[in-house]
Order: C-alpha cells, then sequence, then structure tokens
C-alpha cells in the first residue's frame, strides 16, 4: 500500500475492498451524459486529458495550483486528499478520491459522505467540483469535518462558463458567493482563477457552434472542437486581463484557500 493511502483513516465499520493499491467503498459506473461520457474515455489516457485540458480547451490556468502544492504539501508530513480527481494525479503525495475507479484514483467513494475519520487530513483539494453535485454545502461541510483544526482547503469554483456535467452541472458563484459557502472557515485567499477571456471563449466557441451547425447536434459537436482548436491561442490573453480591476465582474473561476479555525465556529 503506497504511503498516501496508508494515511488515509477510515471511520470505524467502514468495509472497504482492496483492488490493488486501492480502497473501494462505494463506486459510480454509469455515465449518463453523453458528452461525459467523452471525458470518461478521454480521463483514462490522462496524457491526452492533459493535452485537451491544459492546451485546447478555452480555459488558461496559471501556477496557482502548484504553488499551493508546494506552500503546503511538498517537504511536510500529513494526509493530503484531491476531490474528484479524475484520472489526474496532482501530486505523488496527494490522494485521489472520486466515484470513479480510474486508474489514479486511491480512494473510490461517495464524496457526499467521505468514509474517513473526523480531523484526520490535513489538505484537501477540490478543483471544478462543486459545481457538479447536488449540494456543494453538504461538500463543504464534509470537508471541514475531515480537515484537522488548521488545517487547509484549495478549491475552485466556476462564474461564467457554460453547462459541463461530470457526470452532472448544477451550480455557479460570483466572489463573494464562494466565500460565503465557505463562511465556517478563515478565508486567506480568494482571486480569479479562469479570467474574462476563458469564460468568453467558452461562452462564444459554443455560441459559433450553435448558430452554424444549422440545427444539427453531430454538426455542433464537430464545430465546436474545431472552434477549440482554432481559437485557443487567444487564452493566453487572460495572463494580463484577469488582473483587470474589473475582471471579476465577467470571470470563469474563482479560486479559494482557506483554513480551519483552531476552534470551530
Amino acid at each position: 500500500m503506497s504511503d498516501r493511502v496508508a494515511r488515509l483513516k477510515l471511520k470505524a465499520g467502514v468495509v472497504a475492498e482492496r483492488r490493488g493499491d486501492r480502497l473501494v467503498v462505494q463506486e459510480l459506473a454509469h455515465v449518463p451524459d453523453p458528452l461525459d461520457r467523452v471525458k470518461h474515455l478521454l480521463k483514462r489516457h490522462p496524457a491526452l486529458y492533459r493535452f485537451a485540458k491544459y492546451v485546447l480547451s478555452p480555459v488558461y490556468f496559471d501556477s496557482a495550483e502548484a504553488d499551493f502544492i508546494r506552500a503546503h504539501v511538498e517537504g511536510r508530513e500529513g494526509c493530503f486528499i484531491n476531490l474528484g480527481s479524475g484520472n489526474f494525479r496532482l501530486h505523488e503525495r496527494i490522494a485521489n478520491v472520486d466515484i470513479f475507479a480510474y486508474d489514479e484514483v486511491d480512494l473510490v467513494c461517495d464524496i457526499t459522505r467521505l468514509p474517513l475519520e473526523d480531523a484526520s487530513v490535513d489538505v484537501v483539494m477540490d478543483l471544478s467540483l462543486l459545481e457538479h453535485v447536488p449540494d456543494p454545502a453538504a461538500i463543504v461541510d464534509e470537508i471541514y469535518r475531515v480537515l484537522k483544526p488548521g488545517g487547509v482547503v484549495y478549491t475552485d469554483a466556476p462564474f461564467v462558463v457554460g453547462f459541463h456535467a461530470s457526470p452532472h452541472d448544477y451550480t455557479r458563484w460570483t466572489e463573494k458567493g464562494l466565500a460565503r459557502l465557505f463562511r465556517k472557515f478563515e478565508v486567506q485567499r480568494l482571486e480569479i482563477a479562469g479570467g474574462p477571456t476563458s469564460a468568453f471563449l467558452w461562452i462564444g466557441q459554443e455560441w459559433l457552434a450553435m448558430v452554424l451547425s444549422l440545427g444539427s447536434t453531430a454538426l455542433y459537436r464537430l464545430l465546436h472542437v474545431a472552434l477549440m482548436v482554432a481559437t485557443f491561442p487567444l487564452k493566453y490573453l487572460d495572463a494580463v486581463l484577469r488582473r483587470h480591476p474589473m475582471a471579476g465582474t465577467i470571470a470563469l473561476s474563482f479560486a479559494l484557500i482557506a483554513r480551519k479555525p483552531l476552534a470551530d465556529k
């Protein structure tokens, strides 16, 4: 068993099946949305999915996630988890937690009811997760429960973003809305993650695909991919534009770093 899995402390009474170096408590096998089925297949090829996400997608990514990992995971002892990880390995010391049993997932479970002991985790990361669950406040409560006092959470959540099921899609947040969602925590940083250009490209690509597809869903899908390939370089404008004082009014997403208080509020 890997060190990252060995550090996961399961609740008393939780039954977990060992599959190689993985713990399986509950698994979801069916992916209902057609587009998400494509993403599900891509996630089984991490290099290809990473290329599609970080290069071809309309979203500009900076170094915020890597900076957080360097500050809170690397060179430290503890239990670190990534909720709703998919088949991404953010860092060799971070345990992946997901409802799907991808190759890179360490704990397969229902993330709305984590099978982990109270106050047993040092760092929680959740990237583009909260919009995909019907009750995001319940996820935040679970994060609060499993974090040790003084433990840290990194989350990003969408604002101006089109529908994207994984396997469902429910909610969006303004900057103040995200802060309110994490009001039990001590918010340390709350800033733009995906900028205005990323939001514009996401919506614009889909709008153009709809206009040019003449009502054909199949043609829409092909045009959408073609437009992504043709226009993705524009997203790098966000390296500058996301720093504009009004960028938050149409930002694609926000990132938050917050700490669980040493004493409950």
